[in-house]
């Protein structure tokens, strides 16, 4: 199969302008009631669980979409051919990264133009990759988001490469590493977001998102000794809550910016390493041979 790419918000387009003409809490009732149906059904041979959590994200972010203003921002959408942007990313992205062995579906899916995570923060571009099997870019046209889509397929690709090398199940509420039985860490999404990002930066060098960056240096000194005790932390709202921040002790994208910075270190200490090098390295081995300290640390 190798890397499916399905324009899937054409499939969206077509059941909100069967919409037309509903009531308004009606329309978006029949928009969710079908896209469910449309996201099972595509990702119904894959994994058993895939799914669920396929369906369950499509529709948490397509929100509740005004049925005119959705049909234009996916008209908008579709003028800038989207699919296409997609597969050009993904061609450098496996020239650098190859690896023949991987066969996933690539969903294009609308996003909600009402979310000022999505609009302003990710500049229209959300990505989620679902083990190695699928990846779901969530699109509104927000400004510059072409290049955002390009710069989301090749971190969203390394997590499919780092997700098909160490594959994780879930149980017990956790996610567990299936060669290891050994629970998945905060210190091991740290370093797979900031290989991710590594890597996307290396195919687009001219690309800085801003949760790289958000982090100044003397709240990454600060915020460390909170971050440093929790590393071997499994519970994934924890995990959550250090990587996005939770708008209290912890800064937005804490988690995002120091493990950007763990990789950095350790491509800085290791000249001869790439991106693309680590993305079948364990996140403990990067740690420690990053030689990561915090400023003035």
């Amino acid at each position: 199969m190798g890397l499916t790419v399905t324009p899937a918000y054409r499939v969206v387009a077509k059941f909100a302008r069967e919409a037309r003409g509903l009531p308004s809490e009606d329309a978006v009732d029949y928009l969710e009631r079908n896209l469910r149906a449309y996201v099972h059904q595509q990702l119904s041979s894959l994994q058993a669980v895939l799914p669920e959590l396929g369906e369950r994200s499509a529709v948490a972010q397509l929100g509740d979409p005004e049925i005119e203003a959705l049909i234009k921002a996916l008209d908008a959408l579709e003028e800038s051919d989207p699919r296409y942007l997609v597969e050009e990313a993904l061609s450098l992205s496996t020239a650098s990264l190859p690896r023949h062995d991987l066969n996933a579906r690539i969903l294009l899916l609308p996003g909600d133009g009402e979310s000022r995570v999505l609009v302003q923060q990710m500049k229209g571009v959300l990505g989620v990759s679902f083990g190695s099997q699928v990846m779901v870019l969530f699109l509104w046209p927000a400004d510059g988001w072409q290049e955002w889509l390009s710069y989301t397929v090749a971190h969203e690709y390394a997590h499919l490469v780092r997700n098909h090398l160490f594959p994780r199940t879930p149980a017990g509420g956790r996610l567990i590493y299936v060669k290891t039985q050994e629970p998945e860490t905060l210190l091991d999404a740290m370093i797979a977001e900031g290989v991710g990002d590594a890597f996307a930066s290396d195919q687009y060098p001219d690309m800085r998102p801003p949760w790289t960056k958000e982090l100044d240096s003397s709240l990454e000194t600060g915020v460390w000794p909170k971050v440093h005790r929790r590393l071997a932390v499994s519970d994934p709202s924890e995990i959550r809550r250090i990587l996005f921040g939770d708008n209290d002790r912890i800064p937005q994208w804490t988690g995002y910016a120091i493990g950007y910075r763990i990789v950095r270190a350790y491509l800085e200490n290791n000249p001869s390493s790439t991106p693309a090098n680590l993305v079948d390295m364990p996140g403990g081995a990067i740690f420690e041979a990053s030689g990561y300290v915090p400023p003035g640390g």
